[in-house]
């Protein structure tokens, strides 16, 4: 209690919109014309703190309080009500990035329970291999290892490291997840196999089934979860040539076109910040006829915003503040 009181004191912003949370008062979030696509990855019963987790429990509280007061919608539908200037209060959608197994175990329930739609995005060659994106394998490698101290495999900076607690290791994960996003393939894989042999994590087997398969996959697609493209291999596009980064849009596009008999007209940018696409990949995405593309910067979105370029932001009150 000492501890909340003192938080709230220090963060008055945080204790104004607690009372406006308790009052009813966020609801003036849906006055203006403007809409939210939330974010989530994984959604799982116990979170490990090094994946892009929601609990299930917690997962399922935002999804009720979504659909008790907000117009949760698919991604395709809000896009096409800001073209068409129709209303957007109170609009809201949700997405899942990547594809992950427990998107059907966990997530699919509770979207099912409370009759909302949602947006999973794949990356086409994780599903059809099973195999965990390269970023997923790097966090586990760093959460499994037994080693208390590292020398980081970076150029021209001292990459020494504690390793000794989670935590420790998470901040080491998260350097090295830094670096290797800046790199070409080939570098970014032999520095993945370095990693493996000296932190002494070779066996990924802890990671099968961790991804979603076509028939879990064609199942949801019945139900109301729509599909959009996330590249295959999920390269950091601006690391690529324009050539590469259009392949790789539109094989993920097709393939899963063949896979579920709909058309796939969103996407979503790998890792998703401004540093990580070229500008030139909105002119890629209209040729390859997309309605849309998220990215993950922060923010709400409007009638002005582009649509190849969304924001991804939770309602304020669906913060742990709130």
């Amino acid at each position: 209690m000492a501890f909340l009181v003192g938080h709230m004191l220090n963060h008055p912003k945080s204790l104004i919109k607690r009372i406006l949370y308790k009052v009813g008062v966020y609801r003036l979030n849906g006055i203006s014309n403007r809409f939210y696509i939330l974010p989530y990855h994984m959604v799982v019963s116990k979170v490990n703190g090094f994946f892009p987790e929601t609990s299930t429990l917690s997962f399922e509280k935002q999804v009720a309080h979504l659909a008790k007061n907000y117009k949760v919608l698919s991604l395709d539908e809000i896009v096409t009500r800001a073209r068409n200037r129709i209303s957007l209060r109170r609009c809201a959608a949700i997405t899942f990035d990547d594809g992950f197994g427990d998107n059907y175990e966990n997530a699919y329930p509770v979207l099912k329970k409370y009759n909302v739609p949602a947006t999973v995005f794949l990356a086409t060659r994780c599903i059809e291999t099973g195999a965990a994106p390269w970023f997923i394998r790097l966090r586990y490698i760093f959460m499994k290892t037994d080693r208390t101290e590292y020398e980081l495999p970076l150029k021209g900076q001292n990459g020494f490291c504690h390793m000794r607690t989670s935590t420790e290791r998470f901040a080491a994960s998260e350097t090295v997840m830094t670096h290797l996003k800046t790199c070409l393939e080939q570098e970014r894989i032999s520095l993945m196999d370095r990693l493996c042999r000296e932190l002494g994590i070779c066996d990924f087997t802890g990671l099968n089934d961790l991804m979603l398969n076509w028939d879990q996959i064609r199942e949801m697609s019945k139900y109301g979860i729509s599909f959009g493209a996330h590249t295959v291999t999920h390269p950091v596009l601006s690391t690529i040539s324009m050539n590469e980064a259009e392949r790789e849009v539109s094989e993920s596009k097709t393939v899963i076109e063949g896979k579920i008999g709909q058309p796939v007209t969103t996407f979503a940018y790998p890792f998703g910040k401004r540093r990580d696409y070229k500008r030139e990949m909105v002119a890629t995405l209209e040729k390859l006829q997309f309605n849309c593309a998220v990215t993950t910067e922060t923010g709400i979105n409007n009638y002005n915003t582009p649509p190849f370029e969304l924001n991804r932001f939770s309602p304020w009150e669906l913060s742990p503040m709130g």
